[in-house]
Formats: C-alpha cells, structure tokens, sequence
C-alpha cells in the first residue's frame, strides 16, 4: 500500500493514525507533570523516560497524516503544535488525581495501544510497519513499570488500594471500547487490507490476555471472564457501546 506523488486515500488509516498520535501526545502530556511528582525517586525518573517515549511516539506518527488526501481538509490538524481536534480517550481529558491515575493510564491505556502496534508489526502500509516495531520494543519497559506499581499499589492495601481500582474502574470500558465493535468498518478495513492482523474482538482478547494475569494474581475484580474453550479472557456482559463515538474512538 503505497503512493507516489499523489496523497493515499484511506480514511479509515488516517483515522486510526490520528487516534494513536493524539493518545500517545495526551498520554505524555499527563506522565510529564508527574516527573516531578512521583512517590519515590526512581519512579520520577521512569517517568520523565515515558513522557519522552510517548511524545517521541506521538511525533513519528503526526507526519504521516500529512500522506493522506483527508489531512487536505484543514492542513494545521497536522502538527501536533497547531492541531485542536483530538481523538484520544475521554481520561486522559483531565488532570490526574494522583498517582494512581498515573499507574492505571500506564497498565490499562498503554497496553493497548501496545497491542495494537504488534498487530501492525507486518502491516502492509510500511510507515506504520515501522514505526509499529520500534514502539513495541520501547513499550515493553513501559509495561514492566506498570506491571510492578499496580502490584505495589494493590498490596499496599487501604487507601492505596482503593484509589487504584477506582482508577483501573473509571479507564476500563473506554480503554475496551477503544479497539471498537466487532462491525467496526474502520478497523476492518484495516484487517481486510493487511494493515493490521487481528479484528476488534481478536485484539481485545489479546489486550485482555496481557493484563488480566496480573490483575486475577492480586485479587482485582473486573468485569472479564476466562473462557475454557477458546483458551482465552473475553469481556463480561455488553460494552456500554450506546455511548461509543466512533469519529473520536472514545466514549462521550
């Protein structure tokens, strides 16, 4: 997939390109104030290395909207400097409330955007394909610092505790949502074209075999089930999709 002098023609990319680019710019955006405000040390530190990370994510793919003959309709919405439409999940809106809003963010939403970029490792639209292989090597320290503050949050007990499931509660759908119904048209394209490997459900069960581990190891209750016959967590009950904007990918 691939054009020459003239702009590719793929709402349905350009769309997706612009959610990943926008969550990655907003996810930075929230880690930076917490580089300075984090509970201990090293985990200021590791955080000012993500706000870079995920900014530097952000940068690499706001260029490739300029490819596309929808970035024609209103030029500024491609740099990032200029840019006031966002599709990033409805969360990251807001400031943090603490800490634990930072760890949520940082298990729940970069995760999947992770999961995302490692079925795009082979897509058939190059720039992705490339840029989807470096983020995927970078998030995987990103993961593992999430991996262990969750834990450390969820066996602090008490208060701590609490605060993290209400935070892992209040990201949960919208972070589900993100990867769409299963009729999703946008990301089906994306499946049917080779961009990425995997449909919505297929991508949620990956997303939800990533991180439902963890969180069944320390006890915290989410609405996902394991399935013995397919071998893997699936969601419980309906996704609220009735608030599902599917311009923005995010709920309203």
């Amino acid at each position: 997939m691939a054009g020459t002098g003239t702009r590719i023609d793929n709402a349905a990319l350009f769309a997706v390109i612009s959610s990943l680019a926008d969550n990655k710019q907003a996810i930075g955006r929230r880690y930076a104030y917490w580089s300075n405000g984090a509970p201990a040390l090293e985990a200021a530190v590791a955080a000012a290395a993500m706000t870079q990370d995920e900014l530097g994510h952000a940068r690499t793919l706001y260029p490739l909207l300029n490819q596309f003959a929808q970035a024609e309709a209103d030029p500024v919405q491609i740099e990032p400097e200029t840019r006031t439409l966002h599709y990033s999940l409805a969360f990251l809106d807001r400031d943090f409330q603490g800490w634990s809003d930072f760890v949520a963010t940082n298990f729940l939403i970069d995760n999947a955007l992770t999961t995302f970029f490692e079925a795009a490792q082979n897509s058939s639209f190059d720039p992705l394909r490339q840029r989807s292989r470096k983020i995927v090597q970078e998030e995987r320290v990103h993961a593992m610092f999430a991996e262990a503050w969750t834990r450390r949050l969820a066996k602090t007990g008490g208060a701590v505790r609490a605060a993290l499931l209400s935070a892992l509660g209040r990201l949960w759908n919208e972070t589900l949502c993100w990867f769409g119904p299963e009729d999703d048209p946008i990301m089906q394209r994306l499946y049917q074209e080779g961009i990425i490997d995997a449909v919505p459900g297929e991508l949620r069960r990956r997303y939800l075999g990533k991180i439902m581990p963890t969180l069944s190891s320390l006890d915290i209750n989410v609405p996902a089930t394991f399935n013995p016959q397919s071998k893997s967590w699936e969601p419980t009950g309906e996704l609220p999709w009735e608030r599902w904007d599917a311009v923005g990918r995010r709920l309203g």
